[in-house]
């Protein structure tokens, strides 16, 4: 009796120890549910790789997929059909986003703004975007490019139906240029480095005329922040900062690591880079508690209806997409 006693108490000693170690178990496990951040070629966006391959989202405790696509219309329309959690994308792919699913959207980060990056490359014949009136130009419709083409031609007096727009994907940018099927194509790196290769094209339009207009960002569907720890922004801006002093750190090893996967020199990725400007998570997060950024949504959503690019209204538009502010 007095050893079964003593067994059934180790029993009980034992299962109460293990249902504490389970529960601690499912605690740690709520905090590493996987994340999917659906993301396109880019400089900018490239430093989140270098994070998962470093090890930084790992440290911070983050679970995170990045499902890597060709465009940023491929990025988006992975996203609306709930294929992933989030996007690495410009304001206006961001501003679409929320805008079609109905859902709100928190934009947690703003990994840079494109101060040149983003350009408008011709042919021979054509010298400005004055000269693209009645011309054929490739941008991939509803998406970035046709944001960048309506404030360029607007900011001459023109607008998008002065022009033949062409939908092309970045993938098939080079191709469909040097093939003679447009004149123009809005484009971005690594796609307009291997364009700008070629002579007889040149650079007519880029987004440092039009500074503060071309925002990217991360954005998480709300719904999914909440599954998470409420640190995960926090801890993801942590992992973001040491991607990018690791990269200033080693920017040999880091710049080659983040070529090799764009596929272009490394020397080529440092001068991608210029076109740009990198932020810190402090810099995110100014950013994103100015009124700036309610500016710039607005701006993005009302030039988006304008130009017929969107099928919803931009009422509430503030309301679907917000800036996660962190402490």
């Amino acid at each position: 009796m007095n050893i079964g006693a003593k067994l059934g108490k180790k029993s009980i000693i034992s299962f109460l120890m293990a249902s504490l170690l389970l529960l601690g178990g499912c605690s740690d496990q709520s905090n590493d549910i996987k994340m999917r951040i659906a993301i396109n070629p880019w400089p900018g966006y490239e430093f989140l790789f270098l994070a998962q391959e470093k090890g930084f989202f790992e440290e911070e405790g983050l679970n995170i997929e990045l499902i890597e696509m060709a465009s940023l219309a491929d990025v988006q329309r992975v996203y609306v059909q709930g294929r992933a959690d989030g996007i690495a994308s410009t304001m206006i792919e961001a501003v679409q986003a929320a805008g079609i699913t109905q859902e709100p959207l928190s934009v947690v980060l703003i990994p840079d703004y494109s101060n040149g990056g983003d350009i408008i490359v011709a042919n021979s014949t054509i010298k400005s975007v004055k000269d693209l009136k009645g011309k054929r130009v490739g941008a991939e419709i509803g998406s970035l490019g046709m944001f960048i083409l309506s404030q360029a031609l607007t900011r001459e007096g023109l607008s998008l139906k002065d022009v033949d727009i062409i939908n092309v994907e970045q993938l098939n940018a080079e191709n469909s240029i040097t093939n003679n099927e447009i004149d123009a194509i809005v484009t971005y790196p690594p796609y307009s480095t291997a364009i700008m290769k070629h002579s007889e094209y040149t650079e007519i339009f880029n987004t440092s005329d039009i500074p503060g207009d071309v925002i990217d960002t991360i954005s998480i569907r709300k719904s999914a922040l909440t599954e998470h720890n409420p640190d995960w922004p926090k801890k993801f801006n942590k992992a973001w900062d040491k991607a990018l002093q690791y990269s200033q750190k080693y920017p040999q090893e880091s710049y080659q690591m983040m070529a090799d996967r764009e596929g272009i020199s490394r020397a080529d990725f440092a001068d991608a880079l210029t076109g740009l400007k990198l932020q810190t998570s402090k810099e995110s997060q100014r950013a994103l508690a100015s009124d700036q950024l309610k500016d710039n949504i607005s701006k993005v959503c009302s030039t988006l209806e304008h130009a017929r690019s969107i099928s919803f209204k931009c009422k509430n538009i503030h309301s679907l997409l917000t800036p996660f502010i962190g402490s």
